[in-house]
């Protein structure tokens, strides 16, 4: 994958409804084992399915990127709400649709940090959804 555009942390109270790249992941044998193993869930149930908790974590490492716009900003995992529509197998393609929902600015102590919200819609290779989540991130100088 090519490298995401990064946006300075003082342009992203400005960035309300800018919308990320759309991103293709293969569910295949490795991912879920990968992620399972990750996780500490050594289920049966995910040789043919995927974790739910896989997918709001798909692509989310590329809205760090997105956000971390040099070395002196740190970029931090605040929350996550997930809502689940079906079930994701081994050999489905998910898409992510995704962008910044709004971004709230806090400056002290000289510091500037920023609270952003990213909505992703997940939908499968026949369009049928599969999760809607908003995650928000914690954006801050160093």
């Amino acid at each position: 994958m090519a490298a995401m555009e990064r946006i300075p942390i003082l342009e992203l109270k400005n960035k309300a409804g800018y919308e990320l790249p759309p991103l293709v992941f293969e569910i295949d044998k490795t991912l879920i084992s990968r992620f399972a193993a990750a996780v500490g869930d050594g289920s049966p149930r995910w040789q043919t399915e995927a974790p739910p908790s896989l997918i709001p974590a798909l692509g989310f490492d590329r809205v760090y990127e997105l956000l971390a716009s040099s070395e002196d900003i740190a970029v931090l995992h605040g929350a996550t709400e997930v809502e689940f529509f079906r079930n994701v197998s081994l050999g489905d393609t998910i898409s992510m649709k995704s962008k910044i929902a709004s971004a709230r600015e806090r400056i002290s102590g000289g510091k500037t940090t920023v609270f952003v919200n990213v909505d992703a819609s997940y939908t499968n290779q026949l369009d049928e959804p599969v999760a809607t989540c908003r995650q928000t991130a914690i954006v801050t100088s160093k």
